[in-house]
């Protein structure tokens, strides 16, 4: 598998709460919250965001992002955004956490549907202090598929599976 770069998210809340429903103070407690913002996207792809956040954070204390949001890049187009993860607390100044997800781009506009059949993964950090994240999402590109997908539309050529085996 190769990973190639296609954008970054950049991402602000703009309101949030965040609780503790089933448990006291602690270290080992459940949280839950809810949060939404704005951002930008720049890139491959570029544009406005818009999202929403739903997270849950573990017993162990790592949180589980769970965004949804929609992308409106500046040539009109509307791509929906889907964010699933982990963040975990960095030893780092500050309070950061370093952030792995699953990144799911789907839209309608033909420029950009071949991102509806491509699997993206994505790296980034949250400054809790800010209420603020970015994500670099990338591409996974499949190298042991023996042909192109029998599906779905053409990826430019950067972001193409093998087409044959040595």
């Amino acid at each position: 598998m190769r990973l190639e770069p296609l954008c970054r998210l950049s991402m602000r809340y703009t309101d949030a709460s965040w609780h503790r429903p089933y448990g006291a103070e602690g270290d080992d407690v459940e949280w839950l919250g809810f949060g939404h913002g704005d951002g930008d996207v720049t890139g491959d792809i570029e544009g406005k965001l818009t999202w929403a956040n739903y997270p849950r954070r573990r017993q162990d204390g790592v949180w589980t992002p769970n965004v949804r949001g929609l992308i409106r890049a500046g040539d009109g187009t509307e791509l929906v955004v889907s964010i699933r993860g982990q963040s975990v607390l960095e030893s780092a100044p500050g309070t950061r956490r370093a952030i792995l997800a699953r990144v799911e781009l789907t839209t309608e506009a033909q420029a950009y549907r071949w991102l509806n059949t491509s699997f993206l993964v994505g790296e980034g950090e949250i400054d809790e202090e800010q209420e603020i994240a970015w994500i670099d999402a990338y591409v996974c590109v499949n190298e042991a598929a023996q042909g192109p997908p029998a599906l779905g539309a053409d990826p430019p050529e950067r972001f193409r599976q093998s087409s044959a085996h040595a």
